[in-house]
């Protein structure tokens, strides 16, 4: 018992120490005590932190968990993952030294961060930006002396270039007018900073032009050999790259088979791309859209309640907002932002990509294809209830500060959660129109093709327009959507795989956990579920059947 008492004192003070130097993580973790800082990127910096983590995951790999208890064991294996998949990171992937866009995202994800989340009254969350905004042309600069051109991928120097050229409108414009309307005394503070911040983003969009562009010649892929560490060391899962591209492409078959025949059902002289196109061709118009977003999450919370499919903790809440320019570029559609697992306050985010007004009217109609009414109330469940705000809400609940950290491993139960749950609630009849399954097939479909391309790009050598041709033409998606999926699947090796990969092992740990349990209700099972927090399958199975 004493090396267990030690071991959560251990995971305290490490997390303490890495929100200290990782600033923007602890605000989006909702640790408030950093708000107006970012952090220190010089390379003497980032190793001695590095040193550090080495450090603490030699002292717990001494520790003797013999007589841990369950929950403890399982505790323990996710710190001890979560140190090693930091140290994989700087070591192996080094995209502090390849990616250029990573010195934009510490700003501007710790300014938006501060925007969004309403944890104190918006002057004192700008004046935290201010501090914020003073440090990003110190951090851009650290960006510039760390990053080796041609090292960098191509695709990641063109994904930057477009988020740098986003971001003067935030500085410049934005964070201005709400000072302004909410901090006057702060206005010309942000005008002064701001316009420095914008010129030093100036400075590295010529950076990126000048030096990267030109000589970027890296590759993003991991290779093999990582890649399968990372399936078995951070996903805990006992396939390979080989046994995965196999399953991509087993799912995709099956997936395609499936709408065929639901297509035929539907309407026998009609494709499933004829029958997908015509729903498509029925979505809010670009002023409606958020609006219609709302309707959807408040019609799948209330049918959750309802029927009784999963406990709503109480106190949550959640908020629809425009996504930030500079995130455009690599969220086509909408995504979640959860609320952090040190919040007081349980709001989740749920941002959409509005429609360009300046863009030629067909990009317009293309963009508001991927919002068409059938897919709505799919996007809600997925993304709110009983999807990944619920889940994540009930993950934040957890005793422990190591098991509310489970999310930082546990890609493989987050994504397969919400995907899950588009077929339990089709099963339930929320998802009762033939095209609105369709879709959701045509979802499942999108799955496994990441599946087939999250191993390609990685381990067999698959370029960027190969793969956004795949997904335009295996999956039907728009090209300039498709191109901003593929940008992200460099970037994120086994984490597309994840969403449709977590689905399975969730199917399979649901049927399981009824065998063990026959008399547990629907309601039972998941809240027995989401009780566990955040965890790769793995450890879940432990945790939940021993």
């Amino acid at each position: 018992m004493k090396d267990e008492a030690l071991f959560y004192h251990r995971a305290e003070e490490w997390l303490e120490r890495f929100l200290e130097l990782n600033p923007v993580a602890a605000t989006q973790l909702g640790d408030h005590r950093w708000d107006d800082r970012l952090s220190d990127n010089s390379l003497g910096a980032l190793e001695e932190q590095n040193r550090e983590i080495h450090a603490a995951l030699e002292e717990l790999l001494g520790m003797d968990t013999a007589g841990f208890r369950l929950d403890a064991q399982i505790d323990y294996a996710l710190i001890v993952h979560i140190l090693k998949s930091f140290i994989r990171g700087y070591e192996k992937v080094q995209s502090h030294l390849r990616n250029p866009g990573a010195y934009l995202e510490e700003p501007l994800g710790g300014i938006f961060t501060l925007i969004v989340r309403e944890f104190a009254p918006l002057p004192e969350r700008l004046r935290s930006a201010l501090g914020r905004v003073r440090e990003t042309p110190r951090v851009l600069k650290e960006g510039q002396a760390n990053i080796i051109p041609e090292r960098v991928p191509r695709v990641w120097a063109e994904t930057a270039l477009e988020q740098a050229q986003q971001a003067p409108a935030l500085f410049a414009g934005l964070l201005p007018a709400l000072a302004a309307q909410a901090a006057p005394e702060l206005q010309q503070d942000l005008a002064e900073a701001g316009q420095a911040a914008a010129q030093a983003v100036q400075e590295y969009i010529a950076f990126l032009k000048d030096e990267v562009l030109p000589q970027a010649a890296g590759d993003f892929a991991v290779g093999k050999p990582l890649f399968d560490e990372i399936l078995r060391e951070e996903h805990m899962v006992d396939y390979d790259a080989d046994r995965l591209l196999e399953i991509g492409w087993e799912q995709l078959r099956k997936t395609r088979a499936q709408m065929e025949e639901l297509a035929r059902q539907i309407d026998p002289n009609k494709s499933v791309h004829e029958l997908l196109e015509e729903a498509k061709a029925d979505h809010p118009p670009a002023e409606e859209l958020l609006s219609a977003y709302e309707e959807a999450m408040t019609a799948a919370r209330r049918h959750v309640v309802d029927h009784e499919i999963a406990t709503i903790p109480e106190g949550e809440s959640l908020r629809i907002i425009e996504t930030p320019p500079y995130l455009r570029p690599i969220i086509p559609y909408a995504a979640y932002m959860p609320p952090g697992i040190l919040e007081e306050q349980q709001e989740g985010i749920f941002i959409v990509t509005p429609v360009d007004p300046d863009a030629p009217p067909e990009e317009q109609e293309q963009k508001l294809k991927g919002h068409y009414r059938a897919k709505l109330p799919v996007t809600a469940l997925h993304e709110a209830y009983p999807g990944h705000h619920l889940q994540l809400v009930w993950a934040n609940q957890q005793e422990t500060i190591p098991r509310r950290m489970g999310s930082f491993l546990a890609t493989l139960f987050i994504e397969g959660w919400a995907f899950y749950c588009e077929e339990m609630m089709e099963r339930l009849g929320y998802i009762a129109e033939p095209v609105q399954r369709l879709g959701r097939l045509s979802d499942q479909l999108w799955r496994a093709a990441r599946i087939i391309l999250d191993v390609s790009l990685h381990t067999r050598g698959m370029s960027v327009e190969e793969a956004t041709d795949f997904l335009v033409k295996e999956c039907q998606l728009e090209p300039a959507n498709a191109l901003a999926e593929v940008r992200r699947y460099t970037q994120s090796p086994t984490q597309p795989q994840s969403y449709l990969m977590g689905k399975l092992a969730i199917l399979e740990l649901v049927e399981e956990y009824r065998k063990a349990n026959p008399d547990a209700s629907l309601k039972e099972i998941h809240n027995a579920i989401l009780g566990c927090g955040s965890l790769p399958p793995r450890l879940m199975r432990q945790r939940l059947l021993g």
